[in-house]
């Protein structure tokens, strides 16, 4: 009976212990934007906010990240608005040097504002992972000897 006491007390400790760790979280690309998972589970944006507020040094890079991406979506506008003219002079056979000019201006500066808030939100997820081995270099195993069954202390 007292066995079977220990088993179930090592059985439920482990359980808490493993539903305790942090899982790292992975990204996938999908038609509609990133698609962000925990251990199998899918994220939404708000869940992956509060996880990057978590950490001092995620929480800057994801900032970062959505502030250049608002750059990105607003350069794309003008992009999009240039090209409009662009294909208004064409039909029209208007000179095109200004619509040309800002079209490629707008496409370059959207371009650079998209590749920056894709860094820093890479940046943010992998110093995210990294902090997860970090918490503590201890941990409990379950072992087992002469003595009987029981969690070691491993460092």
């Amino acid at each position: 009976m007292k066995n079977l006491k220990q088993l179930l007390c090592l059985f439920i400790l482990s359980v808490c212990a493993a539903n305790l760790s942090a899982q790292e979280i992975t990204v996938f690309p999908g038609m509609w934007g990133d698609k962000f998972y925990q251990d199998k589970e899918p994220l939404t944006w708000k869940e992956i906010d509060v996880i990057m507020k978590e950490n001092q040094v995620c929480a800057l890079h994801w900032q970062k990240s959505k502030k250049n991406m608002i750059g990105a979506l607003i350069a794309g506008t003008a992009n999009f608005g240039s090209a409009i003219w662009l294909l208004s002079n064409l039909d029209d056979n208007e000179p095109l040097t200004g619509p040309l000019i800002a079209t490629a201006g707008t496409g370059i500066i959207s371009s650079i504002f998209f590749h920056s808030a894709m860094k820093n939100k890479k940046m943010a997820i992998l110093e995210y992972n990294d902090s997860l081995g970090k918490k503590t270099s201890l941990f409990l195993a379950p072992t087992s000897n002469e003595n009987g069954i029981g969690l070691a202390l491993k460092f």
